[in-house]
């Protein structure tokens, strides 16, 4: 999945585990966060696409974390603070985001050989590679039109930000 698709799912967990938890700050962050996570997970288990596949993945992987990774999460982030202020609906979407891109940026660095793939990483890296249900082969599948769903995401999520 891409990551303004893990985004997108990411500010949709912020917003709803605020509207659960309104009053309750610490208790909601922990929650964003780790829904955030297990959302992650979930939704590499549907079937969907990325751009392509990286032959160089330490080169090609820069345009992705820029275009891709940190825009989507300016977008959403400044969206959430422009539309609610430094407010814990904007921290519950941000720890959202953070949970459900968490399983990626270890993916990263493990990958990028910034953090050794040994103990719980490893293990996570495991069950992480598991829910690519596509990845057999190390092929994952090019973006098409299984990816609307990627796309709803992306679309819901900022109409709750903007209508809330």
């Amino acid at each position: 999945m891409i990551a303004f698709g893990h985004t997108a799912v990411g500010a949709i967990v912020g917003v709803g585990v605020y509207h659960f938890l309104p009053d309750q700050p610490l208790t909601s962050l922990v929650v964003a966060g780790g829904v955030g996570i297990v959302s992650h997970y979930l939704a590499d288990l549907v079937p969907h696409g990325h751009f392509g596949r990286m032959k160089n993945y330490r080169k090609e992987v820069v345009p992705i974390i820029f275009f891709d990774f940190l825009l989507s999460v300016a977008i959403f982030v400044g969206l959430s603070y422009w539309h609610f202020g430094l407010t814990l609906k904007t921290f519950d979407i941000l720890f959202g985001i953070g949970g459900s891109q968490l399983p990626d940026i270890l993916d990263g660095l493990i990958y990028s050989k910034r953090i050794p793939n040994k103990g719980f990483l490893k293990i996570e890296n495991g069950f992480h590679q598991w829910t690519h249900w596509h990845s057999k082969n190390h092929l994952p599948l090019l973006m098409g039109w299984r990816d609307i769903w990627q796309v709803t995401m992306v679309v819901v999520a900022l109409l709750l930000i903007i209508k809330n």
